[in-house]
């Protein structure tokens, strides 16, 4: 037997060798080990108690003067003197303008004359009656002239007086158009009064805020960076208003030294009556199919249950929501993962268990 013969016989027998080898040599099967998944879906949630909460309506404003007027000329006649600098100070009853007297001390001088001759008649007309030589036609007729010698004598005072056109209140000249010459006639305008003490801050309110503001309500006022305590609310508006539909709210603080400019960018912090509520992740709070806000809680029994939830507040913590009881277990990650009605596996994260 050559040699490559005997190699070959000798591989025929090594690999029959080795398939036996395999059948005969029996293997334990593969242990596969494997967890089954939890059926219900896990959760975190936080142990939450309601708290009291005292909101703060916060709102762009403006500063407003209490007042401004118009003050108007009642005669006609040319202006002699101008008596207050436009943005000075005055006091209620100081003179603005002078409106030059022309003819009128003349005038009333002529009307107290009519007036001493219509009461000397009137007075001889009744010794007449009383004598029986006087009508009383002649009485009456005496009677009415004497009332309208007194009239007269009246609007000559009245016309006098109305020559110095004064300030109906204290308060500052904001402007005075007329000058020394200038001709103005009753309705004319001599100057604007405006008064800054007290002064008034003004700001639009939404509809859900105005229901939580009441007069009296206290306000902090935030002008440039300084705040103004002592503003308290004097004015809600009825109507909204047909544009912005915004309601007006007035509140009025002091200005003393009347510093504070009216028309200037302000902030309003508004405290209002405290209400009871939770303070909530604003993560946590859903829109349900009725475009409702609300969140998500499990009960004792680990099933979810979904609380409508106005909000009232916010902090950089979080939103303060009333509408939840008193204890809650709140659903903080997963909410969105889950349905009312189902149970779920809930885990309390930081030791924050229900007490």
């Amino acid at each position: 037997m050559n040699n490559n013969v005997r190699l070959a016989l000798i591989f025929s027998l090594a690999i029959v060798a080795w398939f036996a080898s395999g059948l005969l040599t029996s293997t334990d099967p593969v242990e596969v080990v494997s967890q089954s998944p939890s059926k219900y879906t896990k959760v975190l949630v936080a142990y939450s108690e309601q708290q009291l909460f005292s909101p703060t309506v916060s709102l762009r404003a403006k500063t407003k003067a209490n007042r401004a007027v118009r003050v108007l000329a009642q005669v006609s006649g040319k202006i002699s003197a101008t008596l207050i600098e436009e943005g000075d100070a005055v006091e209620k009853g100081q003179g603005i303008c002078q409106i030059d007297p022309e003819d009128r001390h003349f005038r009333l001088a002529q009307a107290r004359a009519a007036l001493e001759n219509a009461d000397i008649a009137y007075r001889g007309a009744q010794k007449l009656k009383s004598a029986g030589y006087q009508s009383e036609l002649a009485i009456s007729q005496a009677k009415a002239a004497l009332a309208s010698a007194r009239t007269n004598v009246k609007r000559a005072q009245l016309d006098i007086e109305n020559l110095q056109i004064t300030a109906p209140f204290d308060g500052i000249v904001e402007s005075r158009p007329v000058e020394v010459g200038d001709f103005v006639a009753p309705g004319s305008h001599c100057a604007t009064v405006v008064e800054l003490n007290p002064l008034k801050i003004e700001a639009l309110v939404t509809e859900s805020e105005i229901g939580s503001l009441s007069k009296g309500d206290q306000a902090v006022v935030d002008v440039d960076g300084k705040e103004y305590r002592g503003a308290q609310l004097t004015y809600l508006a009825i109507q909204a208003h047909p544009v912005t539909k915004g309601y007006r709210v007035e509140a009025t603080m002091e200005n003393a030294d009347q510093s504070m400019r009216a028309g200037v960018s302000a902030q309003m912090d508004i405290d209002i009556a405290g209400v009871s509520g939770h303070l909530v992740p604003a993560s946590t709070i859903l829109l349900n199919d009725l475009g409702e806000t609300v969140v998500r809680v499990v009960d004792s029994s680990q099933i979810v249950r979904s609380f409508r939830v106005n909000a009232v507040g916010e902090t950089s913590q979080g939103i303060w929501v009333t509408g939840l009881p008193d204890e809650i277990v709140l659903i903080t990650v997963g909410q969105n993962y889950v349905i009312d009605g189902e149970r779920v596996e809930a885990a309390f994260p930081d030791n924050n268990s229900p007490r």
